[in-house]
């Protein structure tokens, strides 16, 4: 059996990255792959180097995102996703490096009950080197140690079963900010340890440069939190559902601070968006904590400034289950 791959890669203005991920999957010891390149409107070369890389091996395509669908990586990658004749997937992003036994060493995994197969790479600097190994476990709980993020898998580490993926919602594309944690969140939750593989060979290359979003993420923008605040509060109802006291007082604390960081940095919105989705996951587990939550929480809202104290007793409370 030779099952073909169906690698996807979205890409905006990095025509001057792009051609070295192209070439690492050209290099690929595994040879059955077509290699989808979804264009999200660049402005600078990258349709030309597409093309040149078309003609050069077959294998590649190159298209442009529909103009019906919202702008931004999530679409291009569902696109790509509708479009793939592939037996696998996997979404690459196009500043990054597989190496040779990429696709050949996380293809040998599958099994007959395998979905995903998870894979562990280097992360290094702009010009591939000062590699830094990215540490995976195994025999731990997936969705949980995701969500914490003690299990950094990224993008590029997952090769998926094509049909584990049909028929489910795969990327938002009104994320802006941690749209793999998303879609991970939600196909890791109560996935049995029969259904994938982590294999903790490094076999791929995660480029940080100051073109990515984790280095762009270091100072506060209120488009990036508003999404990490919305997948928190989809990750805590799931832990709640499941009665992880762990998780869930994580998941509750890292959503305090994002209140209070709301404040701090004139992001109301957000603070609103908390308040309102936790007074309504709450309320049923301590409806007396729920209204003060509610109460205190808008009264900092509309005075603009936070509260020592208040701040304090709340991350020192304790969700039960």
């Amino acid at each position: 059996m030779n099952p073909i791959i169906s690698i996807i890669i979205p890409t905006y203005n990095r025509a001057h990255l792009l051609g070295e991920t192209l070439d690492s999957v050209i290099s690929q010891t595994y040879q059955n792959w077509e290699c989808i390149l979804v264009d999200d409107g660049s402005t600078d070369y990258t349709e030309e180097l597409s093309e040149f890389y078309c003609e050069k091996d077959s294998r590649i395509q190159f298209h442009e995102r529909p103009k019906g669908l919202i702008k931004g990586a999530n679409s291009c990658r569902n696109h790509g996703f509708e479009i793939s004749k592939g037996h696998y997937i996997n979404w690459f992003d196009s500043d990054d490096v597989m190496l040779p036994e990429f696709l050949k060493d996380n293809l040998r995994g599958f099994k007959e009950k395998t979905q995903l197969i998870i894979c562990s790479g280097f992360i290094t600097n702009a010009v591939l080197e000062d590699r830094k190994p990215i540490l995976l476990k195994n025999n731990i709980d997936l969705f949980k140690y995701f969500v914490v993020w003690e299990q950094p898998i990224l993008i590029n580490s997952v090769i998926f079963r094509k049909s584990f993926l049909n028929n489910k919602e795969l990327f938002n594309p009104r994320i802006i900010r941690g749209q793999e944690a998303e879609l991970f969140s939600r196909l890791f939750f109560k996935l049995t340890k029969d259904k994938y593989l982590v294999n903790i060979q490094r076999l791929f290359l995660y480029r940080q440069h100051a073109g990515t979003i984790t280095t762009k993420n270091q100072d506060y923008h209120k488009s990036h939190k508003k999404s990490e605040a919305y997948i928190l509060i989809e990750n805590l109802k799931r832990s709640l559902s499941i009665k992880d006291f762990e998780l869930n007082n994580i998941l509750y604390k890292r959503l305090i601070n994002f209140f209070f960081l709301g404040i701090k940095n004139n992001h109301s919105e957000n603070s609103r968006f908390i308040l309102k989705n936790l007074y309504s996951i709450l309320w049923y587990n301590n409806p007396i904590f729920s209204l003060e939550l509610f109460v205190a929480g808008n009264l900092i809202v509309i005075i603009k400034r936070g509260s020592y104290t208040i701040e304090r007793r709340w991350k020192f409370h304790k969700i039960s289950v």
